[in-house]
């Protein structure tokens, strides 16, 4: 089933060493440097301040490959919601995240590294005075649609079936959407793109030959947008729909690994913090690595006053958030002009890619003047808002994680034997201790992996040693499972302890109003992810209670 690009790229994790420091970038540094950030572990956090927080909270349709979009950079875990734990090897589940979980900003420090790139800082003023055209109101989005409707029928395209017109939202301060012109029904078209009409690799690959034959499509696509707005322009095929495009200079949110150092300071504590820091390396990462090679050795192709750092952001940013691709490798990546107007709802169809293009059908009815949907898959928040820029308030795939050594304690005795039992739970080539473990709002979703661990984990003196993790499948007898669910609830106590502030807090602030755009999303984001905190340990908390009850009746 296609993907959407983010989910794509973050594609390795860097723990930084034996110290357990995380390598991180924050965005929001000037077109011309990169600067990477360490983020120590959240064990080093102040004891004090952990202990503190930890108290406070105990207190309070039809054939076709399916496309979905993919969360780029993310992989399940530590979240690294990266696909299928490409990010993490202790990870194995598609579609989580990357973490760098609660730091404060008095435990982070700037790396020492930073990459100085002269030569593209000293033309990119005068690139951007001299290549940056018009792009359009989105607050009003004034004259959109007729011309981008004009531009679409110009290229030949039949659009008999197209019943939506792109139009403002109320999502957010400038975005746009899909909405409905006619009444829909369940399995009428509501937007198509051909193949022709598609931005993908064999583009690239038109214009730059083998110079970008070996490139990761994700790159390859992002030096294409590059390369239609800034060098070709007004003359691009494209140039409609690319004026269309947002900057993500205040024009909307934009996703998180674009925001500023400030910016992230308010997603502390939650999955989305480092899954914004693990996203910008990776763009940082790839440009640097450009720049001392493709483009250092083609300045003719790639000039420094248009391939900047600040360019490619903006290109990654729209690849992240708009493209999409037919398996979690990225195979076929592609963005779909018009299609890609399409904002994400729980429940809508994926989109459906033939051989002649992608479509978009209606899931349910639509009245005239309606905004029609599309899913992008099952995607947390932290997925959401790192990609997207937006956080859905009712999202039932809201996730969080608990990690080995940091939530789950793994103590004496058997100290050993339970690091290799939960080895082999989390399969081959996985470190135990770090092990990751992803919580829903389904307990379904989770106890089959993490009930197995945490019934390890609170093996006694009292209990036979199992030899092999599959004796912790089964219901084991109540006073184990009670201490289970009990090492469960503490797990989330220290998980919730990593937030700068109560969900109760959390609540109050954003109800008073007045905050930033940016700021009111890392308060949603803080919010839904410890009411998911609090849910499940009620659910944890119920469970022990009634175990406790039967204890007497066996042990």
């Amino acid at each position: 089933m296609p993907y959407h690009a983010a989910e794509i790229w973050c594609a390795a994790r860097d723990r930084g060493g034996e110290n357990g420091l995380c390598r991180s970038v924050i965005a929001g540094t000037p077109p011309d440097c990169g600067t990477w950030r360490s983020a120590p572990a959240p064990a080093a956090l102040d004891a004090t301040r952990r202990s503190e927080r930890q108290a406070s909270s105990r207190s309070r349709l039809r054939s076709g490959s399916l496309c979905s979009r993919i969360p780029a950079g993310i992989a399940a875990g530590c979240l690294f919601f990266s696909l299928v734990g490409h990010l993490a090897p202790n990870f194995l589940t598609r579609g989580s995240g990357c973490r760098a979980v609660g730091i404060s900003s008095a435990s982070r420090f700037h790396a020492e590294r930073v990459v100085h790139l002269a030569a593209h800082s000293a033309a990119a003023d005068s690139s951007r005075l001299a290549k940056e055209e018009l792009s359009v109101d989105r607050a009003s989005g004034a004259g959109l649609w007729p011309a981008m409707f004009e531009w679409v029928t110009g290229t030949g395209m039949d659009t008999s079936d197209i019943a939506v017109e792109v139009a403002p939202v109320d999502l957010a301060p400038g975005e746009l959407g899909l909405i409905a012109k006619v009444p829909l029904e369940p399995g009428d078209v509501l937007v198509w793109a051909p193949t022709s009409l598609l931005l993908s690799k064999p583009q690239a690959v038109a214009v730059w030959g083998d110079l970008v034959g070996e490139l990761s499509e994700r790159i390859a696509l992002a030096l294409l947008l590059i390369h239609e707005r800034f060098v070709r322009a007004e003359e691009s095929t494209w140039s409609t729909y690319v004026r269309s495009l947002p900057r993500f200079d205040g024009d909307v949110s934009g996703p998180s690994f674009l925001w500023s150092d400030e910016e992230l300071e308010e997603l502390q504590g939650s999955d989305g913090y480092g899954a914004a820091v693990q996203m910008y390396n990776t763009i940082l990462d790839d440009f640097v690595s450009l720049n001392a090679t493709l483009f250092a050795g083609h300045p003719d192709q790639f000039g420094p006053s248009v391939f900047t750092l600040e360019n490619f952001c903006w290109a990654s940013a729209v690849v992240a958030s708009r493209a999409y691709g037919d398996d979690n490798e990225g195979t076929f990546l592609c963005i779909a002009p018009l299609v890609d107007f399409l904002n994400h709802r729980a429940g809508a169809l994926q989109l459906t890619r033939f051989g002649n293009g992608i479509v978009a059908y209606a899931h349910k009815h639509y009245e005239v003047g309606d905004q029609v949907w599309v899913s992008y898959g099952g995607k947390s928040n932290a997925e959401l808002l790192s990609q997207y820029g937006f956080v859905d308030v009712d999202n039932a795939e809201e996730a969080v994680y608990l990690r080995v050594g940091e939530h789950l304690v793994l103590d004496e005795p058997f100290a050993e034997k339970k690091l290799q039992l939960l080895g082999e739970l989390l399969g081959e080539g996985s470190d135990p201790r770090f092990g990751i473990f992803k919580l829903t709002r389904r307990p379904r979703d989770w106890e089959a992996q993490l009930l197995p661990a945490l019934r390890t984990l609170a093996l006694s003196l009292e209990d036979s040693v199992p030899s092999t993790v599959r004796e912790m499948v089964p219901t084991q007898r109540p006073r184990l499972e009670a201490a289970a669910y009990a090492l469960l609830e503490a797990a989330l106590d220290r998980r919730a302890a990593e937030y700068p502030a109560s969900l109760e807090e959390d609540r109050r602030k954003l109800s008073q109003g007045g905050l930033e755009e940016r700021q009111a999303l890392a308060l949603r984001l803080r919010i839904s992810e410890q009411e998911l905190i609090a849910l499940v340990k009620t659910y944890a908390v119920d469970r022990r209670y009634a175990l406790e009850s039967l204890k007497g009746d066996s042990n």
